[in-house]
């Protein structure tokens, strides 16, 4: 007498595929993100090297890229999760 009740992942009815616009703010969103990363790396030889006003700047910069990548990461995550308007709602 055994049941099978199955606990895998639940799939919702209203998510569908990602769309254009999500894939195009999570690539840009990646973008960002490694860009601030190379100015962090910058920043910091800068830092060792000696040059305050460089160093500072581009930790600035650092802050701005890093602060535009996410909200573009989870602009996608938004627009993934967004019910398709192209299905028809029930109760209409």
């Amino acid at each position: 007498m055994s049941q099978n009740i199955d606990n895998g992942p639940v799939v919702k009815t209203e998510t569908g595929a990602p769309t254009l616009e999500h894939r195009k703010a999570d690539r840009a969103g990646q973008i960002a993100l490694g860009s601030a990363l190379l100015v962090l790396i910058v920043s910091g030889v800068a830092a060792l090297a000696g040059l305050g006003a460089v160093a500072l700047t581009a930790a600035g910069l650092c802050v701005a890229l890093v602060v535009i990548g996410l909200l573009l990461h989870y602009e996608g995550e938004r627009q993934r999760q967004r019910p398709d308007s192209a299905r028809p709602r029930y109760g209409r």
